[in-house]
């Protein structure tokens, strides 16, 4: 029997590739039929111009192209240009799913942090496609299903994985925020260190951070406290206490609201040995915090 090729659920791709383009030349303008997601994994002087209006690719990026819309590409005058392309098609898209409104509205030109899966994801599909072993098709189709998931979901929240630095107001508030999180302070007193006004600190911490500076004091103190549930050392009053919280009641309301679950009951499933053996990551850089159990479902028995 031969393999199926896909069913309509998932992508459908057309075409990958993996190309080095000389220096200066031009894509003339064109309109595609099916979708277009390219990968260009370093930065140089090409410009990607849609509807009249040009984008310089200075950093590394993705580039989306929907059907019907005239684009072109002019190529970095001074050196090749090494990039990767996947052409599909998606029901999820035709029928505008809401995952992926975001990204079918609003974005062409979408920055990735080097840490991203998304260009290993690509890179492993142009692997699957040149070898076409054993249900390569269907396999292509789940990897570019994953890829656009964790894209649009970098469109969504792109301060958080754009690799573009944040502002210094912003970064100075946040290490404030930080090293005072244990204290009532206020987010006026955080506000105060951007030297901005309270009302555009927070207008341009919620576009840099993706959330309010309120939201990302509470998210810091849960995060602390989570590290010291999981040690098993300490009652939940004195969590509260040394994460900031005036009260065992105010902690205890907060966290069940914002997890889901009590503190107690947290404590209870960090109780497997692994977690009672954790140590703090001295120097070491990650995009998510380390020693923390998160709890994905609170289905589990």
């Amino acid at each position: 029997m031969g393999e199926v090729e896909t069913d309509e659920c998932w992508p459908i791709v057309h075409s990958v590739g993996d190309i080095n383009i000389q220096a200066g030349f031009v894509l003339e303008e064109r309109e595609l039929s099916d979708y277009e997601l390219v990968y260009f994994p370093e930065g140089t002087k090409t410009i990607y111009e849609l509807k009249g209006e040009a984008v310089r690719l200075q950093l590394p990026c993705f580039i989306f192209t929907r059907p019907q819309e005239r684009h072109l590409y002019r190529f970095d005058p001074d050196q090749n240009v090494h990039h990767l392309f996947v052409h599909f098609d998606y029901g999820a898209f035709r029928q505008r799913d809401n995952r992926f409104l975001s990204l079918l509205r609003n974005h062409n030109m979408i920055l990735v942090r080097d840490d991203s899966l998304i260009p290993g994801i690509i890179k492993q599909m142009l692997r699957i496609a040149n070898s076409q072993s054993n249900h390569w098709r269907k396999r292509l189709s789940v990897l570019l299903a994953a890829a656009l998931e964790e894209l649009c979901a970098s469109a969504d929240n792109a301060p958080e994985e754009l690799a573009m630095p944040l502002p210094v107001q912003i970064a100075r508030a946040i290490a404030y925020m930080q090293e005072h999180a244990v204290e009532p302070i206020t987010i006026e007193q955080i506000a105060e260190q951007s030297g901005w006004t309270h009302e555009h600190f927070t207008r341009m911490f919620a576009a840099a951070v993706g959330m309010t500076p309120k939201r990302a004091l509470l998210e810091h103190r849960l995060k602390r406290a989570e590290q010291l549930m999981m040690s098993g050392q300490l009652s939940v009053k004195q969590i509260s206490y040394q994460v900031g919280f005036g009260d065992e009641h105010h902690f205890s309301k907060t966290y069940k609201r914002i997890r889901g679950i009590t503190a107690s009951e947290y404590i209870e499933r960090c109780r497997n040995p692994l977690f009672r053996h954790t140590a703090e990551a001295i120097g070491a850089e990650s995009p998510f915090s380390v020693n923390r159990h998160i709890v994905v479902t609170s289905d589990i028995k």
